[in-house]
């Protein structure tokens, strides 16, 4: 259904005529992508209803329409909003795959104009921006976490000038950071404490935020510092919240006593290994309520799901199931495959390739029934993202570049600052043609395609390598092979390895059998392909470094 309406949506676009100024262009574009929205909001923006209840909710009572938050709704339009009950028929749907920015940025100009009685004017690298920084989250809004990003949104702004320093080092107890030359430095704009500064910090490492804490009223405040693992709280040169040492998430509170106006704060923490966390909150005397001061938020007691999980299972043991469903980190028509020994694969039928690799418990399936299609959540670990993207290209020399995905363009003005440039959508490509998947007597799939005037197979068998239980790839072809067609394996780690294995990162290694592989450099890192010849096989091994920890 939402390739459908991606279809039927581009078929919408108007044209380019110079008769619209670009303002009215940009609402032309807003007013088509709304189509996509119309089945359940309804052409009026009051939703559709169905009996006594409505499909979904009306647009003119949306805070996030009425009010002054693009970035929250550009959330809301990319991950969708869970079904938790019956006040709404319809859950809304994850559109991050079907719009592009320009599309998500029409649409917000259009529908808080139309809905919300003002433009909100949002540029498409601004959607770009937010869309990668919610590019970690992988389910739909609970509505109850709406409420309280609204409620974030609008609180007062307590932190300025907020500066990170982050160190690296291995320690037990917070270092003295005074005597350590920092490796990064940097702003936080937003006023809020996060990690992400050293996230691409694998060993241990420390960090120290600095700022300035506007206080508005006299009166005592609580403190909260909830961290994995140490951490320090100093206000005005004086600590006031000490939760130091090698520890689970755990948090500590203290209150001060504090008098209005502008103070200084200070934020020291480490990591000594494991899981990482920092969260930072302040309860304050009055209507001040509670003010996060973190992009993270303290680990309580979770509170219990509207539905239970539903984890996918074999039918008979020694069996695969297979599960297809929108599923985080692949196209639309993903195929989840949960192999006997906790071993699992994503596959993508739009792309015909593999996706990821991951191990333990496969699948849980309750937010795809409960969301009404919003897509299921492996729940394994341990996942390794391969060479996404199509799999085969003919290659002039090894310095053609890779295209990973089919993409086209058309013309249409936007509302950026390089009006003519073109909008790019994502198009089947000519070369590929799916042939669906069969199954074996244990229900392990061989997906078939086409590509050229090859016919190709790919099927996945787990086998203990070294004491590892691992994934064994075929990939075979039958038909004449032009010359210089090549299959991309990987793009991710050093590549580098001993006794045939290579290196992808994450902690994996594959071994290529059936054809001498081909590394090459690209930009900064290097990208592992096999020479394809006519009437062949080989056999890719993906084996992780260590056995899964139960």
């Amino acid at each position: 259904m939402m390739r459908a309406l991606f279809y039927l949506l581009c078929l919408a676009l108007p044209g380019t005529s110079t008769a619209f100024s670009q303002d009215d262009k940009v609402m032309e574009l807003g007013k088509a992508t709304f189509q996509t929205c119309v089945a359940c909001h309804g052409p009026d923006g009051k939703g559709i209803k169905a009996g006594d209840l409505l499909m979904a909710p009306s647009l003119y009572d949306s805070v996030f329409v009425k009010e002054n938050h693009p970035e929250l709704l550009t959330g809301i339009i990319l991950k969708g909003i869970l079904k938790e009950d019956n006040k709404y028929i319809q859950a809304m749907l994850a559109l991050e795959a079907a719009l592009n920015d320009e599309q998500i940025a029409a649409l917000i100009a259009y529908v808080t104009k139309e809905y919300g009685g003002k433009r909100r004017s949002v540029k498409p690298n601004q959607v770009a921006k937010w869309r990668k920084e919610y590019t970690s989250r992988t389910s739909p809004w609970k509505r109850s976490e709406l409420g309280e990003m609204v409620k974030d949104a609008n609180a007062p702004q307590l932190v300025t000038d907020l500066t990170y320093s982050v160190y690296e080092g291995n320690w037990k107890k917070l270092p003295d950071f005074a005597s350590l030359e920092p490796v990064a430095t940097g702003k936080l704009p937003k006023g809020l404490v996060t990690l992400k500064p050293a996230e691409k910090i694998k060993k241990g490492f420390g960090i120290v935020f600095e700022g300035k804490l506007k206080i508005p009223l006299n009166g005592p405040y609580f403190f909260s510092l909830s961290s994995d693992d140490g951490s320090a709280l100093v206000i005005d040169g004086e600590t006031v919240v000490g939760n130091d040492g090698i520890h689970p998430v755990k948090e500590a509170r203290m209150k001060e006593d504090l008098q209005a106006g502008e103070h200084t704060f200070k934020i020291l923490y480490f990591d000594g290994g494991g899981k990482r966390a920092l969260a930072f909150n302040v309860k304050g005397p009055g209507d001040f309520g509670t003010v996060h001061l973190s992009e993270e938020r303290a680990k309580g007691k979770k509170k219990e799901q509207s539905y239970d999980p539903i984890l996918l299972k074999p039918v008979n043991e020694g069996e695969a199931i297979v599960h297809r469903a929108f599923l985080p980190d692949s196209r639309p028509r993903a195929i989840g495959v949960g192999y006997p020994d906790r071993v699992n694969v994503v596959w993508d039928a739009d792309t015909l390739n593999l996706s990821y690799v991951y191990r333990g418990e496969f699948m849980d399936a309750s937010p795809h029934w409960n969301g009404r299609g919003s897509g299921s959540k492996p729940v394994g670990v341990d996942k390794v993202i391969t060479a996404q993207g199509l799999p085969f290209q003919v290659l002039e020399s090894l310095d053609e570049p890779w295209e990973p995905f089919s993409q086209t363009r058309v013309k249409y003005e936007r509302d950026t600052a390089a009006p003519e440039k073109e909008i790019t959508i994502n198009v089947k490509h000519p070369d590929y043609q799916f042939r669906g998947y069969r199954l074996d007597q244990k229900r392990f799939p061989t997906f078939n395609y086409d590509y050229q005037d090859l016919k190709v197979t790919d099927h996945f068998t787990p086998r203990e390598i070294d004491g590892v239980t691992s994934l064994v790839r075929t990939i075979s072809v039958s038909g004449d092979a032009r010359e210089n067609t090549f299959f991309r394996v990987a793009d991710s780690g050093t590549q580098e390895g001993g006794h045939g294995w290579i290196d992808i990162g994450n902690e994996m290694l594959i071994k290529i059998e059936g054809a001498e592989p081909v590394i090459r450099k690209v930009g900064k890192g290097n990208e592992t392909l096999v020479p394809i010849s006519a009437n062949s096989a080989i056999t890719i091994s993906y084996r992780w470094n260590n056995p899964e920890k139960k």
